[in-house]
């Protein structure tokens, strides 16, 4: 009889068939390793009442309170907020717009002589590093200067 296993005990159960003949004892730290969560970062940070203070800003890579700066709602979140602040949120989109659209223009300036195969590779590399770029605030908002180590749950 042929037995399906679902793919996320396919790891346990090949581990438990090279290990078929150890007494569990010796196994079980490895078992428990594998199949423990892994500690996941916490993104936000609560007061005493479990109101959400401070969100860690994916697009500036800093802590940031909600009292003094902008985000948007998003109601499948844990937090109930987006996870960029809003100014953040507008340069991420800007910067993904223009990076696609200097990329669809690749083959364009390649055709016209405007770029050199040579440079293709580089044109890339320019492209990418403008589209990764992190553009400071233009206010002068207080942010937490924790490092970019968030709490853990």
């Amino acid at each position: 009889m042929t037995t399906n296993i679902k793919a996320n005990y396919k790891e346990i159960m090949d581990f438990l068939e090279l290990n078929k003949n150890k007494k569990v004892s010796t196994i079980m730290p490895l078992l428990l390793e594998m199949t423990t969560s892994k500690t996941m970062a916490k993104t936000f940070k609560t007061n005493d009442l479990g109101e959400v203070t401070h969100i860690f800003c994916y697009y500036h890579k800093e802590w940031e309170a909600l009292s003094e700066v902008d985000y948007g709602k998003k109601a499948s979140s844990t937090t109930k907020y987006n996870t960029m602040c809003k100014e953040g949120l507008s340069m991420w989109s800007k910067q993904q717009r223009e990076s696609k659209k200097a990329q669809s223009s690749l083959l364009d300036r390649l055709s016209s002589g405007d770029l050199l195969l040579v440079d293709l590779e580089d044109e890339k590399a320019l492209i990418e590093s403008a589209r990764t770029v992190i553009v400071p605030r233009d206010t002068n908002v207080q942010v937490d200067q924790e490092e970019a180590t968030h709490e853990t749950e």
